[in-house]
């Protein structure tokens, strides 16, 4: 079972967004599993350094088509970036300081948050850039 199931209405039709967006999800559902499937707390911090990582990558990489681009709003949609990575690495430092009681549900509060941060930022915030990127080759 997946927290975020992947279907054709989530890409938004610039290619390398949608294939970094899918393997995303793929980060997060494997979190919503292991956490679901009471797995250790060493496979659900292993998994949470992923996402960092890779969410940092697939930041990196907006952010070099912004600039390439010149996409006018690339500034607040940094922020936001910056904003989930900030997010996202203090939860998984509360995870590791957390006693093993709590652990769970710190991970489905983040999941929570993933889940609606995911929906908003894909949906809205990235639909914004979609038409300059397909301008300018991006498909």
């Amino acid at each position: 079972m997946a927290l975020i199931e992947w279907n054709d209405s989530l890409k938004l039709g610039v290619a390398v967004v949608d294939r970094q967006h899918e393997r995303l999800i793929g980060i997060i559902n494997r979190l919503y599993e292991a956490t679901t499937e009471h797995r250790g707390a060493d496979v659900i911090s292993e998994i949470l350094d992923e996402l960092i990582i890779y969410t940092a990558t697939h930041f990196s990489m907006e952010e070099k088509y912004f600039a390439e681009c010149e996409y006018p709003d690339a500034e607040e949609h940094k922020r936001e970036h910056d904003a989930l990575i900030e997010r996202v690495s203090a939860f998984a430092s509360d995870f590791e300081k957390a006693p093993a009681g709590s652990r769970s549900a710190l991970a489905n509060e983040l999941l929570q948050f993933l889940k609606i941060w995911w929906q908003y930022h894909m949906m809205e915030t990235d639909s914004k850039f979609v038409a300059l990127f397909n301008g300018r080759g991006l498909t």
